[in-house]
């Protein structure tokens, strides 16, 4: 049998324009989301604080970051590391991902701030 080669159909939908930013730490994961009409979106998720038990709190992060242009990870170096990874592993391009250094905790204000400015 031999396959036939057809263009497949794009897995991720990116809404342009969209990005979002998000705080990471032991304990808690904060995600500010674009949208399109312009109002971000805000989730609040925990984080264990047992490094075992992360893979599936990184996995339910990365999925409520969604498909966006541009994202911004801060957080401690350990978890950000692994958020970016997991991202990449569920299909999203790294080049999309952004590095800051931020110490924290940061509040609300501070990410919508950083979120404004991916624009």
């Amino acid at each position: 049998m031999h396959g036939t080669a057809r263009p497949r159909p794009t897995i991720h939908a990116v809404v342009a324009g969209v990005n979002a930013v998000v705080w990471i730490e032991p304990g808690r994961a904060t995600v500010i989301r674009g949208t399109a009409t312009g109002e971000p979106i805000t989730h609040e998720l925990p984080m264990p604080e047992l490094p075992g038990a992360t893979p599936p709190a990184l996995a339910a992060v990365a999925h409520r970051i969604g498909d966006v242009d541009h994202l911004l990870v801060l957080g401690t170096p350990d978890l950000r590391i692994a958020l970016e990874r997991e991202v990449v592993a569920i299909g999203h391009h790294p080049e999309t991902i952004r590095e800051e250094t931020v110490t924290g905790p940061v509040d609300r204000a501070v990410l919508l701030d950083r979120l404004r400015r991916l624009a």
